[in-house]
């Protein structure tokens, strides 16, 4: 016999209340993401100034295109994944006034326009998409479109919209989901309705847009660019943009001229003068770059949900000295800086030899690995970085000192490479030295106000009061009894006060309402030292640490 304790709704024969017991588990609350990342910076291709979120590096891939020659972005982003990362949000910088997209017009016999076909998105790599007409019959054509690896194949078009027969051009190739991704096509306005002529194509007229680049590029103080892109872009909480410090312009030569006979005298010898890589941009000077990174930490600081990871300078000859003296140049606890910078395997080098990145995005990376393994306050710290062969500089144990001292990260070779620091670039506030203990109070902070949204417009009294110090507490011992708290008891780990005591009448009445809340975050052990004493009956080992 069914008991009406667990019977299915759908055995209940007489209308009635009935309480059914559910066997589960206690749902453990899991504190708001972390370790999403916003990178900003320059690409193949993509939208310009856009946020678009990235789930893996194919997809980045797919969207914004292969490594460049002249930037660092998709160094960046490679290395956030291979640490760990698991989703990111990209915007891609290029000065929109001169970035040009590539098209071309398909041409009937006679010469008239047909159908005009454009790159998806700016730059120089739409003049690399290989165009081919197929007479496919019936006034029909096939357009085959090609991109590296990637071939797309458009059967059976029609030269006219709506068409009897065939398939409209535009409402196939343009739709947002099945159509093309990598052009998209219109009519022109005196579109001569007659199938284009056979044969391959070229589309002209790309251009990436980053000779002209400034600083307003990246940070988008008056403009809707770089940085302002990640604004309304709640989830981000690692702000990352490695162009800051432009990549050694690329060269390539002309082919060599041959020597010439014996006596011809008007004849040249020797190399062509080199030619500037097309896709390169102008440096930064050093000062254009701390604005960018003041800008960077200006950003995180009005939100109040993210910290920013910044890059030292990229001269190889770049000391500790100057590492510190660039941090120097800040003070906040919603920024931190890494030296020195990363060799990995160049993916555009037939040779396979290493090149020089910012460590931004691989820091990104172990940061969420940490984040999504461990929890927010295990400092992102003795930790491998995957992906890079060796560090630029040899950080030693003096320079590494200084460099910890100076609230710089250092990034060493040890049981590989690591991140050996957990600073940020605060110099006035002792109390935000660490990274991790900045990090782990920005997600309390937003996991509460999300979770205490409902006390707006809610009756402002004793029954609030208890409400929201059930709530919260209930919050903050979980936290706690996940070990992301220190203290031994309870009371050790937090504190929490939304009675009487700090809500006088006189708050009340204009409906203002205080809630009290002390937190003990786990300060990383830097240092852990173990004593080794000698005794008449023995040797005894004695361990202390501090931060």
């Amino acid at each position: 016999m069914t008991s009406p304790r667990t019977a299915p709704l759908s055995s209940y024969r007489t209308p009635g209340v009935r309480l059914e017991w559910l066997d589960a588990a206690p749902q453990a609350r899991t504190l708001v993401r972390t370790d999403i990342a916003g990178f900003v910076g320059v690409a193949e291709r993509g939208p310009l100034h856009q946020a678009v979120a990235v789930e893996g590096w194919d997809q980045f891939r797919g969207v914004f295109g292969e490594h460049l020659p002249a930037a660092y972005l998709a160094y960046a982003v490679e290395g956030f994944y291979a640490n760990g990362g698991s989703r990111c949000w990209v915007v891609r910088v290029a000065d929109p006034a001169t970035a040009g997209t590539a098209t071309v017009t398909l041409l009937d016999a006679q010469g008239g326009p047909v159908l005009a076909l454009a790159a998806t998105s700016p730059g120089m790599w739409g003049e690399q998409v290989s165009c081919r007409v197929d007479n496919a019959g019936g006034g029909l054509f096939t357009l085959t479109l090609r991109l590296g690896a990637v071939t797309e194949v458009w059967r059976n078009l029609a030269p006219v919209p709506n068409p009897v027969v065939g398939r409209d051009p535009v409402a196939l190739l343009d739709d947002p989901n099945a159509g093309s991704r990598l052009v998209t096509v219109s009519w022109p306005p005196n579109a001569s309705g007659h199938s284009p002529v056979p044969g391959p194509l070229v589309l002209t007229g790309g251009a990436d847009g980053l000779a002209t680049l400034t600083t307003e590029h990246f940070i988008g103080a008056d403009h809707p660019w770089g940085l302002s892109a990640l604004d309304t872009i709640d989830e981000v909480a690692l702000v990352v943009q490695p162009d800051l410090w432009a990549r050694p312009v690329s060269v390539t030569r002309r082919p060599t001229t041959p020597t010439p006979p014996c006596g011809d005298l008007s004849a040249t010898t020797g190399d062509s003068p080199p030619v500037v890589d097309p896709t390169a941009r102008p440096p930064f000077t050093p000062d254009e770059v701390a604005e960018v990174q003041a800008a960077m930490i200006a950003h995180c600081e009005r939100h109040h949900d993210r910290v920013t990871l910044l890059d030292s300078p990229q001269d190889p000859l770049t000391s500790p000295a100057d590492a510190v003296a660039w941090r120097n140049q800040f003070d906040s606890s919603f920024g931190a800086l890494y030296y020195p910078w990363l060799l990995v395997v160049d993916p555009l080098s037939p040779d396979a030899d290493v090149t020089a990145v910012p460590p931004s995005g691989h820091v990104a990376g172990v940061c969420a690995r940490v984040d999504t393994t461990v929890g927010v306050h295990k400092p992102p710290a003795n930790e491998l970085v995957e992906l890079p062969v060796d560090t630029v500089s040899t950080v030693d144990d003096i320079a590494h000192g200084d460099l910890n001292d100076g609230g710089v990260n250092a990034i060493r070779v040890q049981r590989g490479i690591r991140v050996l620091g957990d600073r940020t670039v605060t110099r006035s506030d002792p109390e935000w030295l660490y990274l991790n203990v900045r990090r782990l109070v920005l997600a309390l902070e937003e996991q509460i106000l999300s979770d205490t949204a409902w006390t707006v417009f809610e009756p402002n009294g004793p029954a609030l009061q208890t409400e929201l110090d059930r709530v919260i507490r209930s919050l903050l011992e979980q936290v706690w009894r996940n070990g992301m708290l220190a203290g031994a008891t309870k009371d050790q780990a937090f504190s929490v006060r939304c009675d009487a005591s700090v809500n006088p009448p006189a708050d009340l009445a204009v409906g203002k309402f205080t809630c009290l809340i002390g937190l003990n975050p786990p300060p990383p052990a830097e240092f852990v030292v173990i004593r080794v004493i000698r005794t008449p009956t023995g040797m005894s080992v004695d361990t202390e640490s501090g931060g």
